[in-house]
């Protein structure tokens, strides 16, 4: 019975911290008395490839309160989250011998906002203008005639331009292998940024440098949150096809047992 599967899922949480994790929010509802959304927390097991479990809200206070009854938080060792200063807070204080890691995909698209900020400056608000997605796309993935194209069209545009090559160093960065060559790279990117005048580029760096440790974790052990957002993709199936949910305990227990 579906009922019974569900409450099977329920000793998910039962079981003892896995080594390796992945911590993630999505959207639940929007509250009916200030009118902003709800957010909750999903954490899968990589090893396990499963979601662990769910918790209401994504507050460092929230997150401990919930899972503080699991035991073995000393055995995760790898927790991976995109750039959330509460997550890596969180998991700092609760498991004792976890190191981060920095999902690369947030860290890739860091100067999105960026360029098409400037990229609507000069161009207009056209989502279907064909230099949009030539400009977030990594040049790598491009054919000759287009990066020619990029590289013509960003030599009238000298800020644009400064922030795309610093978006195709990131994107350099992970096409290193091994953490020293990655460590160099970083930081040569950074020193390079300290240098420039443009206010996102400063920014950026403050950003690389304040996660540095968490960046070249990922070439230590090439995980990345992409597990989690595949289960936040399952968690919006799951609210459609219900039409939204009031109660948590009963959204949860579905979504653990979609994702069993």
């Amino acid at each position: 019975m579906p009922g019974d599967r569900a409450r099977l899922a329920l000793t998910m949480r039962r079981y003892p911290w896995p080594e390796k994790i992945g911590i993630d929010e999505h959207r639940f509802k929007r509250n009916p008395v200030h009118g902003r959304m709800d957010f909750v927390t999903a954490i899968a097991d990589h090893k396990g490839r499963r979601l662990f479990d769910v918790v209401e809200g994504r507050s460092k206070d929230d997150l401990s309160a919930a899972l503080l009854h699991i035991p073995g938080r000393e055995n995760v060792r790898w927790a991976t989250i995109d750039l959330s200063t509460t997550y890596r807070s969180f998991i700092l204080s609760f498991f004792p011998r976890a190191r981060i890691v920095a999902d690369h995909f947030h860290v890739v698209r860091l100067l999105n906002p960026a360029i098409n900020r400037r990229r609507k400056e000069i161009t207009g608000d056209d989502r279907k203008n064909p230099i949009r997605r030539l400009l977030l796309t990594s040049s790598h993935r491009l054919d000759f005639f287009q990066r020619a194209a990029i590289f013509q069209w960003l030599g009238h545009h000298p800020d644009l331009r400064e922030i795309y090559q610093a978006k195709e160093a990131l994107h350099g960065l992970y096409r290193c292998r091994g953490v020293a060559r990655a460590a160099r790279s970083l930081t040569a990117l950074t020193d390079r940024l300290g240098q420039s005048r443009v206010a996102e580029l400063r920014a950026l760096r403050r950003t690389l440098t304040s996660w540095r440790r968490e960046i070249l974790a990922y070439f230590e052990t090439g995980l990345s949150n992409g597990r989690v957002e595949g289960f936040n993709g399952k968690a919006k199936l799951v609210r459609m096809r219900a039409y939204g949910y009031r109660s948590f305990k009963n959204y949860r227990l579905r979504l653990l047992n979609a994702c069993a």
